[in-house]
């Protein structure tokens, strides 16, 4: 009876499959590995760039599309936050699938989308070992829904805020509070 118990037990152990995406770095890491396996992230504006990457490259057993990609923000050398967005292309087809909904209830948490999830235009928020994770799924006027997952911690996410509260002081020309 023993043996067949640990039997059991190590047989359903290695049955299971960790599903969750492989990111290679951590929010406020420096953005070295990730560019030796892949490319220089994208300039977007000063001191901020984005590296794209299919999320099949770095979640193949998580049964994602191509369609969803997953975006390295930096500030500077340094992670800033991971976004995992459903690029929909006017069909909403990737998004219809729930992939990304699936993935972020099987790697977060649960939640509760209603009675259709098909209608879910909402968002819901974790924290969790530290980071923040936002997933949000809302419809456009246009009836496209956007869809993402967006991982930073709180200092990142606060670094990333003040950038972007920088950037439209200067395009609305108002004064930044340090300046008062």
């Amino acid at each position: 009876m023993k043996k067949l118990l640990i039997f059991l037990v190590l047989f359903f152990n290695s049955n299971i499959v960790n599903a969750q995406c492989d990111f290679i770095i951590d929010i406020g890491d420096k953005k070295t590995k990730i560019v030796e396996m892949f490319a220089e992230p994208l300039p977007m504006f000063d001191r901020l760039s984005m590296l794209p990457i299919p999320s099949t490259k770095l979640c193949p057993n998580d049964k994602l599309d191509d369609k969803i990609a997953i975006e390295y923000l930096f500030l500077e050398d340094e992670l800033a936050a991971i976004r995992m967005l459903v690029l929909n292309d006017g069909s909403n087809e990737i998004s219809d699938k729930f992939l990304l909904m699936n993935y972020a209830k099987n790697n977060f948490g649960d939640f509760d989308t209603g009675q259709n999830q098909s209608l879910y235009n909402s968002f819901h928020t974790w924290e969790q070992y530290g980071k923040i994770i936002v997933y949000q799924r809302l419809f456009d006027t246009e009836g496209i829904i956007k869809e993402e997952i967006y991982i930073s911690n709180e200092e990142f996410d606060l670094k990333l805020g003040s950038f972007y509260n920088e950037l439209e002081e200067i395009a609305f020309g108002e004064p930044s509070e340090e300046a008062n």
